[in-house]
């Protein structure tokens, strides 16, 4: 297989993708900009392969507005593990691409080995946990407002526009710790998100503005993942601004998953605890539940809400 290169999935639609490492098991991970270089350690031992969904990073945004959401990057991750020529995965989804990983896994059944969805989006929207003020009040008690204050500034100079890269790594080092219990921890991130257009601010605005459409807005895969065949490990912050009652769903949806809630940990437990994310995602991936995981089983969705 190529180490790297690109590959069709719809007109005028290519994904970039990487392979690191070398072995026989092989594990997809999406979000390629986000977590190529800082989930690199996983390819010890195992083939890794990193990818970008449609419009982020090295990937082409898609440009019918109609093909969108979940269904497309279910059939993406297929076309993915086909052009590396596995015939099963394990795969690390973080954020919306843990649900997506939880998706394909429903797709797909008999090619999916191990999921790690770390810190995934909910199962349902909406559900009764959600309160996106009290997430959005959290979240700025987070980051100084001078900070905030500064970073409106720049935008207001016309920086966003003139000198975007600039502008794009001022606006995440304001923006990635609001999402973080340890905000120092975003010292430890090696990857560079910034190098990709797809991935400024304003770019990735208008890119969530229309893949997340707003009769999007409102789902619920809990039955539908009732068929995964693979043992799930959940890895959720207990500070993230998604509640860790998205993962408990999860965990209780997916007919063998455990749930890892790490204290003092928000969005990013890959850089704001790298020795309990790592340990814990080695033991799992070499076929190991590892120590501190609660334990699910499937609860049947009547009386559930």
């Amino acid at each position: 297989m190529s180490d790297q290169g690109v590959v069709p999935v719809a007109k005028h639609v290519e994904l970039y993708y990487r392979v690191a490492g070398a072995g026989r098991s092989v594990v997809l991970v999406p979000s390629a900009a986000w977590l190529e270089a800082d989930l690199e350690p996983l390819a010890q031992g195992r083939t890794v392969v990193f990818y970008d969904q449609r419009g982020r990073g090295r990937s082409d945004a898609d440009p019918s507005l109609t093909r969108v959401w979940t269904d497309y990057e279910v059939e993406d991750m297929e076309v993915i593990r086909e052009t590396v020529d596995a015939e099963r995965v394990a795969i690390v989804g973080w954020s919306y691409m843990g649900a997506v990983a939880a998706l394909y896994a429903s797709a797909y059944p008999d090619r999916v080995e191990r999921l790690v969805l770390m810190c995934p989006i909910p199962p349902r929207s909406p559900a009764p946990y959600d309160d996106p003020q009290a997430a959005e009040s959290r979240a700025d008690d987070r980051v100084p407002a001078s900070a905030r204050e500064r970073l409106m500034e720049l935008r207001d100079t016309g920086v966003e526009a003139t000198a975007p890269v600039e502008y794009c790594r001022e606006y995440y080092r304001v923006h990635i710790p609001r999402q973080m219990a340890n905000p120092q921890a975003l010292d430890r991130m090696r990857s560079d998100p910034c190098r990709y257009p797809n991935e400024w601010p304003q770019n990735l605005a208008e890119h969530h503005r229309q893949h997340f459409p707003p009769d999007s807005l409102v789902w619920d895969w809990r039955e539908q993942v009732g068929n995964v065949q693979s043992p799930a490990l959940i890895i959720h912050g207990m500070e993230d601004l998604t509640p860790v009652e998205a993962s408990r769903e999860w965990a209780s949806s997916l007919p063998n998953a455990g749930l890892l809630a790490l204290p003092g940990v928000g969005h990013y437990p890959h850089l704001e605890a790298p020795t309990a994310f790592y340990g814990a995602v080695e033991s799992f991936l070499g076929g190991e539940w590892p120590t501190d995981v609660e334990h699910y089983e499937r609860a049947a969705l009547a009386g559930r809400g």
